[in-house]
């Protein structure tokens, strides 16, 4: 009869103190940026993947459908601030620097014209229609042809103030996004679980001026996906066989139904899978056969932790 109560008062502490710990943790022991948040207790597996998208392959054609472009419904929710947290995609961690709208803005900005780059004026020689110089710090644009000794400042019929042309990337440049996610095992619902936390858009090298990816802003998947379900009319996701089933793109990332190369596996250098692997010594064949054993990988640990 004595033991049996101690084992009783034993399994009450141990109740006690299980539900005490649970108690404590609470609801905000969770990432705060996940969309179906799974407390970290309850975490068996957690993998942080990053995956590359390239909006031109035919599967993901459905997200950059003409004048629908995914690029496109994004940039027109910053102009017209349906969309107002972004981030700058060029720091370590995605949501470590807000910026402004003004600043995203900015960002699209591919080039414009440097008064540093324009001729000095000389007022014995002959300027012709839409020639540019510099006189006093201001540039000037030639108005008419045999245009000879007639001051810029004071010619109005002869010179007009230049204006920089600005030269943007435009939605349809915006043909990459590079998706980060956590790849999570649910030990009390024993599955395992994609939890998309941010996308990044990128222009392609094919249209920057140095050839190399350009990354332009990080939004917050939590965000996206409101501004996703708020907007069914735009946010529509384009299915190329079937326009009878086109989705809301919230729906069709819940899906899954985009395809993505994996770009990068957290590790401790921070390091891409090709730093990984000889770095630009590997080949783009090299590194696909890289980056799908990786994901072979993932996928057997997954079957594996079933056996739990």
């Amino acid at each position: 009869m004595k033991n049996i109560c101690r084992l009783l008062i034993a399994l009450i502490m141990v109740l006690g103190l299980s539900v005490s710990s649970i108690a404590q943790t609470g609801t905000n022991d969770v990432n705060e940026y996940s969309i179906n948040p799974i407390p970290y207790y309850e975490q068996l597996y957690k993998k942080r993947i990053w995956s590359r998208v390239d909006l031109k392959q035919k599967q993901n054609r459905g997200f950059f459908s003409r004048n629908r472009e995914l690029t496109k419904i994004l940039i027109e929710a910053i102009q017209n601030d349906s969309i107002t947290d972004y981030y700058n995609p060029d720091t370590n961690f995605e949501f470590e620097e807000k910026l402004t709208k003004e600043e995203v803005l900015a960002r699209l900005i591919k080039s414009q014209g440097n008064l540093d780059d324009i001729d000095d004026y000389e007022s014995d020689w002959p300027y012709t229609t839409e020639d540019v110089y510099k006189i006093d710090g201001k540039g000037y644009e030639s108005l008419q042809d045999d245009n000879i000794g007639h001051d810029p400042a004071s010619s109005p019929d002869w010179w007009k103030p230049w204006v920089p042309q600005i030269d943007h990337y435009t939605p349809t440049m915006i043909t990459k996004l590079e998706i980060m996610e956590d790849v999570i095992f649910d030990k009390r619902r024993g599955r395992e679980y994609r939890d998309i936390l941010s996308i990044k858009l990128i222009v392609d090298g094919d249209f920057t001026l140095d050839g190399t990816n350009y990354y332009v802003v990080t939004f917050a998947y939590k965000d996206l996906e409101k501004f996703f379900k708020n907007n069914p009319e735009t946010a529509v996701w384009y299915n190329q066989y079937n326009s009878a089933e086109n989705r809301n793109l919230a729906d069709a990332f819940a899906l899954r139904l985009f395809q993505g190369e994996l770009y990068r596996v957290e590790n401790p250098e921070d390091a891409t899978i090709r730093d990984l692997f000889n770095g630009e010594d590997t080949t783009n064949k090299q590194y696909l056969i890289m980056a799908e054993r990786i994901r072979m990988q993932m996928l057997e640990r997954e079957h594996n932790l079933w056996s739990y």
